[in-house]
């Protein structure tokens, strides 16, 4: 177990390394001159290149200015805002409780709504089956923009039961304010939630210890519970995990939609502007939450079902 865990931090850190070296070489290799996108094509004094070079190492060799950034990274300094005018981390001091709340909500609908309708489907065959199936697979493939507008317009507009603009306030106010934007970013993660866990499931109801047990008489329901549910939920485990990184993608267009101010906000004007310090900065959020997870899954994975874990040592 030990080696496990100590090779997937390593591979987390190595992910992390590569991951922000691609980050860092794409912004900076971008067609055009950076001087250029930093001062938005607009004459400035000497004096403000000197400080603009000065600032993002523009004088130094590109691996230098990789290792530089690293550095302030490593310090917390994550830079300054050339199109807000104000430091990197004070805009994410703001922007980020936002979308964490927005993504934490979002994933809460997933696990609910994905694994009550994962279980309905495989232990009630017949139309409670195919209503939740044919459901499901409509609703993956629904754009996040397209539930987004519609619940806004039905719910915000007609019916007045929800706000449909900015976060709210802290505390329940927030969570009013949120509540349809993670609805809309929710529906098609619950949707592959249930149709992952409905096979998950199903798979282990045809296993024959399951079958087994069910003939000796042992209760239905405490067989699903007891053995058909944790053996398939190590599938359900790593499909949860991997949805973080996609909320957050989706966090983006929500947040336009709601007028969340939250760091999708952030990042499109960051690359609206090619304000490197804000793209490199929330392209490491996204790195880093996705590489996290990914690997939280597979510990998970690994704890859950033992001979996985084995297997990929």
């Amino acid at each position: 177990m030990l080696t496990f865990l100590t090779r997937r931090i390593a591979l987390l850190f190595g992910m992390m390394l590569v991951g922000s070296f691609l980050i860092f070489s794409l912004v900076y290799l971008a067609p055009g001159d950076p001087l250029a996108a930093l001062t938005g094509n607009k004459f400035v004094s000497e004096e403000r290149v000197a400080q603009l070079t000065a600032m993002y190492h523009l004088d130094q060799p590109f691996l230098s200015r990789f290792g530089l950034w690293v550095l302030d990274v490593f310090r917390g300094d994550l830079g300054d805002s050339i199109v807000f005018q104000s430091s990197v981390n004070s805009l994410l001091a703001k922007a980020l409780p936002i979308t964490i709340s927005l993504v934490i909500l979002s994933e809460l609908f997933i696990v609910i709504f994905g694994f009550a309708a994962a279980v309905i489907s495989a232990r009630f065959r017949g139309a409670p089956d195919a209503v939740i199936s044919i459901a499901s697979s409509l609703a993956v493939s629904i754009p996040v923009f397209v539930v987004a507008v519609v619940l806004a317009i039905v719910f915000g507009r007609i019916l007045g039961w929800f706000p449909t603009i900015g976060p709210g306030e802290d505390g329940l106010d927030r969570l009013y304010h949120l509540i349809l934007p993670a609805i809309a970013m929710s529906i098609g993660g619950s949707a592959l939630i249930a149709r992952i866990g409905r096979s998950a499931f199903i798979e282990e109801l045809d296993s024959p210890h399951v079958t087994t047990e069910v003939a000796r008489g042992i209760n239905a329901a405490r067989v699903f519970r007891r053995h058909v549910v944790r053996n398939g939920l190590p599938p359900v485990v790593a499909v949860v995990a991997i949805q973080i990184p996609g909320l957050i993608a989706g966090a983006v267009v929500a947040e336009q939609v709601f007028n969340l101010g939250g760091v999708g906000t952030l990042l499109l004007a960051g690359i609206n502007a090619r304000d490197f310090a804000l793209v490199q900065a929330n392209g490491l959020i996204i790195l880093a939450t996705t590489v996290t997870f990914g690997i939280a899954a597979d510990i998970v994975y690994g704890l859950l079902d033992p001979a996985a874990k084995v297997g990929r040592q």
